[in-house]
């Protein structure tokens, strides 16, 4: 199944694939799910406070990013 894209003529299935992969691996790193231990390796120090200070801002704007990554991966993928 191939699919076109008008924004990228030049584009081939491999660098779609990649994409897809980038997408994917974005995914994984900007999973909320992975806040406690970013909390842990960042506990001291001015992100540490920063990272506190805005826990839920940072969980939700993380949450937001993860669901547009994973929304990009399964387009590019599929």
């Amino acid at each position: 199944m191939t699919i076109s894209n008008e924004t990228c003529s030049t584009c081939t299935d491999e660098h779609r694939k990649g994409r897809g992969y980038f997408y994917a691996f974005m995914t994984a790193v900007l999973c909320p799910c992975h806040l406690p231990v970013v909390g842990f390796f960042l506990g001291t120090g001015a992100a540490g406070a920063f990272f506190a200070e805005y826990f839920i801002f940072l969980a939700i704007f993380l949450g937001i990013l993860t669901l547009i990554s994973l929304t990009a991966a399964i387009r590019t993928l599929l």
